[in-house]
């Protein structure tokens, strides 16, 4: 099945050691940080920004809840409007600092060193020609990775890095590799990270403004006191779930096959078709998964990507 793949003809190869033609490893085993990158670091880094958000709430209340006592009396009852104020700014600043300091942790845990790659030269120069972007070769960097992978990392567009994994680079051939590097490009143009992050401030915002206009603090105030942290604890984890599955699973698979439109115009159908095949062939993701299963991820699945794709000949 890997096989056949590997002869369809391709324009403008390039040479480069450990040629796509290797053989393929059956099994791929992760260690934790590639682990991460298959659960999407978009994911782990929202988690993190939740997490930092709620150490900014807890902080915030031990030691200015007196200060707020003053300025906004009430301010403690859930569901009041100076408490709704506090937890969507935490939200955005937990969520500021985790997008804006991926990158550098990204480099950090994954070992990662600015790429020098002749076939980046020049798969840069011609997007740079087709797109107008201002691309910066020293924002392009390599990890290692025993899957075949690439991710944009940062808040903003200056602050944004692009990441190949070793597996990538020794295995894919040049125009491969520029449509990869034109599908990171793709979300950076469409400002894919500032978006999803707009997505979870306006759902915090939503769910507290709801809470406030059901008057959720007099049912949790009749609650026993006993029952009252299992409730917010339930609470919190069923809205934590609910943002998953029904906001950022959902808007991320749509700016993926928003990126890979924008890919496939800038480098050619034909081209962008047979990296994305070629990608999923590495990762062994040739199989469609169950169609419960392609619900609960970040990314559709090849067969709907390269339909989506098809659609634009």
């Amino acid at each position: 099945m890997h096989g056949a793949e590997n002869d369809i003809p391709f324009e403008g190869e390039g040479t480069h050691t450990g040629g796509p033609d290797r053989a393929v490893d059956d099994t791929i085993r992760l260690n934790w940080r590639e682990k991460l990158v298959e659960v999407g670091l978009m994911m782990v880094m929202f988690t993190c920004g939740m997490l930092i958000g709620m150490f900014v709430i807890i902080a915030s209340l031990l030691t200015m809840r007196s200060t707020f006592e003053q300025l906004a009396p009430g301010f403690m009852e859930v569901g009041s409007i100076p408490l709704i104020i506090l937890v969507v700014v935490a939200v955005i600043v937990g969520n500021i600092c985790s997008f804006s300091c991926a990158p550098y942790l990204i480099r950090l845990f994954f070992r990662g060193y600015e790429l020098k790659d002749e076939r980046i030269d020049r798969a840069l120069d011609h997007l740079i020609s087709v797109t107008g972007m201002e691309i910066r070769a020293e924002r392009i960097y390599a990890i290692k990775g025993r899957t075949a992978n690439a991710v944009v990392a940062g808040l903003f567009r200056k602050g944004q890095y692009i990441f190949f994994t070793n597996r990538l680079l020794e295995r894919m051939r040049e125009g491969e590799i520029m449509a990869i590097l034109a599908h990171e490009l793709a979300h950076v143009r469409h400002r894919h990270m500032p978006r999803m992050m707009l997505g979870i401030v306006l759902w915090t915002l939503g769910i507290q403004v709801f809470f406030w206009l059901i008057g959720f603090q007099v049912y949790f105030e009749s609650i026993e006191e006993s029952w009252k942290m299992w409730v917010y604890g339930g609470i919190n984890a069923l809205n934590f779930y609910l943002l998953v599955f029904l906001v950022l699973f959902p808007q991320s698979r749509r700016h993926e096959y928003e990126a890979d439109e924008a890919a496939a115009r800038w480098v050619g159908i034909s081209q962008y078709k047979q990296a994305l095949y070629r990608l999923h062939q590495l990762n062994d993701q040739l199989k469609p998964p169950r169609k419960i299963l392609s619900k609960l991820s970040t990314h559709p699945t090849l067969q709907q990507r390269l339909e989506r794709v098809g659609n634009l000949e």
